[in-house]
């Protein structure tokens, strides 16, 4: 513990759970309390309330977590056993439970590291936050192979994990600029030995340490990398961090990333016709933007894939389908974002100049790690390399300057790409889409009526005509943008969700109930079910069962999630703290957190 001065770790009173490494119990208690290590459905119940940092969870969120497969009489009986357990193996008072729907655990009578840990980061007392962290969340606990306990488990450890990682490489930058080299290095360290296979943190170490005068030790970083991906992974490095270890060894060369200059020539393609063709039906489907046309693009990009392996436009093509999917089709953002991920990775590597593929890499960065400031740094790279990729441009007006709360960076984005390419529909679309989200209704309807016009059958451009007639109070209109949109896409579960937001807040809540009904019964693996019911719930004052779906929606790495801060539907729940922290654990700008309503 030399490297932090923080936190004792000689705990006394109240109990003390310790989730970070190993889990353990200290503190006043702690001896019967250690027993629930050897019962892993009561402790991981434990760690599910803990991990709410004293708010209190819905029986409902825990069962649909922890008992999927069983009948609610089945399942309530269940938790209703875990209960009791922790209530015999906890102090007094430290579990509880209102009435018949809420349970949680006391702040006061047990203290739980890993909320420690996010409160001193959200004061900014890094040094002591790190000092908590032992190592990441419960570490190799599973309740059961592919059970939904140990993918929510997943995604809180790497979410913790990473806000780590972030707060040591912060810290590192400000130990270098205060001149203080051993801290900078030590703190790199901490960071490249906790995420060993993490090139970019490690390209991030190199050139700190190389920009503070350390080249050896950037130089010891990048070889122990090297050894270390050899023998473990029996991978090479990546290109790029390749490039960061042969430029310790020119004194000439710039530390830090230098985009290389977009090439005007045609870069060779060893395609096969057939596969081209492939491609381009992909695209034109992918364009449209429905349903029906992405899942059609998908396939069209994995067939082109398999007749040109090496085809790095379809990789990045299939990378952005992917990830349309997860906003219009019924993908859990679970289930999606590793493969957009490694399809646009594999793009980067076969064609470094490919702003798409950076792109659609930034587009999970922020909608699955939650990690704004990488991927504006990712956006702004796509760009670099490729100014005039629609894909880059769209996504990063859309989902990250319009989801930031700032409107007018994305629009003038978009306007730009309007005068030169002013034959694409879609920068209307995306245009309409950032007027929705900055609230500027009326301009969202004149442009949606503009694409209509001249495209009557984009299905998007009722949505955005729908959502804007809702936004100026003109619900009737709204209904029937939505109805129209709902059947021309065979009920996709975004659309019928929008009529039901529409009619709840048109005071038919009758109306609005069967549609939550029909959503409900697609299956919590629907990718639009739990958000979009958060939305229509909302509309009916329903607020807690509208956040419990919305934390379902988190635990899914909904898309959706990253426009919490500046969507009009869900103004409903801004009082409540558990929104708040919601925005806070998907790391929303400040700037979006409060909108004008």
């Amino acid at each position: 513990m030399s490297l932090f001065r923080g936190q004792d770790d000689d705990t006394a009173q109240p109990l003390s759970l310790g989730l970070f490494g190993m889990p353990r119990f200290d503190g006043l208690g702690a001896p019967l309390a250690t027993e629930l290590l050897g019962k892993p459905k009561a402790f991981s119940l434990l760690a599910f309330l803990a991990l709410a940092g004293g708010d209190l969870r819905s029986r409902d969120e825990a069962l649909a977590l922890f008992w999927p497969e069983s009948d609610t009489t089945r399942a309530r009986n269940a938790l209703r056993q875990s209960l009791f357990l922790l209530k015999r193996y906890l102090p007094a008072d430290a579990l509880v439970v209102i009435g018949q729907e809420r349970i949680g655990l006391s702040a006061e009578r047990v203290h739980v590291d890993a909320i420690t840990f996010a409160l001193l980061l959200g004061q900014g007392r890094v040094r002591e936050a790190l000092a908590l962290y032992r190592g990441p969340l419960l570490p190799g606990f599973t309740l059961y192979e592919g059970s939904d306990v140990t993918a929510w488990l997943s995604i809180e450890r790497d979410r913790l994990h990473r806000q780590a990682m972030r707060g040591a490489m912060a810290l590192a930058r400000a130990s270098s600029l205060h001149g203080d080299a051993d801290g900078a290095a030590a703190l790199v360290r901490f960071a490249v030995e906790r995420s060993p296979y993490d090139e970019e943190l490690l390209r991030a170490g190199i050139t700190l340490l190389n920009e503070t005068g350390d080249r050896r030790g950037a130089a010891a970083l990048y070889d122990e990398a090297e050894v270390r991906f050899r023998e473990t992974l029996e991978i090479a490095l990546s290109p790029e961090t390749e490039d960061a270890g042969r430029a310790l060894n020119d004194a000439t060369a710039p530390p830090a990333y230098v985009a290389p200059v977009a090439s005007t020539m045609a870069r060779a393609r060893s395609v096969s016709p057939e596969a081209r063709r492939w491609h381009l039906k992909a695209r034109a489907f992918a364009g449209q933007r429905s349903p029906l046309t992405i899942m059609k693009a998908i396939d069209g990009f994995e067939h082109a894939i398999r007749l040109s392996p090496d085809y790095a436009e379809a990789h990045a093509g299939l990378g952005f389908a992917l990830c349309q999917a997860a906003v219009y089709v019924d993908y859990p953002g679970s289930d999606v974002w590793a493969r957009a991920k490694a399809h646009a990775a594999r793009a980067s590597r076969l064609d470094p100049q490919l702003g798409e593929a950076h792109a659609v890499l930034a587009h999970v960065t922020v909608c699955y790690d939650y990690d704004w400031q990488a991927a504006e740094s990712l956006y702004q790279k796509a760009i670099a390399v490729d100014p005039a990729s629609t894909v880059t441009r769209h996504s990063y007006a859309l989902y990250f300057l319009a989801a930031a709360n700032r409107t007018d960076e994305a629009l003038a984005l978009l306007d730009r790409a309007r005068d030169q390419t002013p034959e694409n529909p879609g920068h209307s679309v995306y245009y309409a889409l950032c007027c929705i989200f900055g609230r500027r209704f009326e301009r969202a309807q004149q442009e949606a009526e503009s694409v209509i016009e001249a495209h009557p059958t984009l299905v998007q451009a009722q949505w955005i005509r729908g959502m804007a007639r809702e936004g100026m109070g003109d619900l009737p209109g709204a209904i029937t943008a939505f109805e129209h949109a709902v059947s021309t896409t065979g009920r996709s579960s975004m659309f019928l969700s929008q009529l039901g937001r529409a009619l709840a807040r048109a005071g038919d809540h009758a109306g609005a109930r069967r549609i939550l009904a029909e959503l409900d019964g697609r299956g919590s693996d629907c990718a639009a079910a739990l958000y979009n019911s958060a939305e229509i719930l909302a509309a009916m004052g329903e607020i807690e069962p509208a956040l419990d779906c919305l934390y379902g929606a988190y635990r899914q790495r909904n898309p959706y999630l990253i426009f919490a801060g500046v969507k009009y539907a869900l103004d409903p729940l801004r009082g409540a703290k558990r929104f708040r922290d919601l925005l806070t654990r998907v790391g929303v700008p400040s700037a979006a957190q409060s909108p004008s309503c």
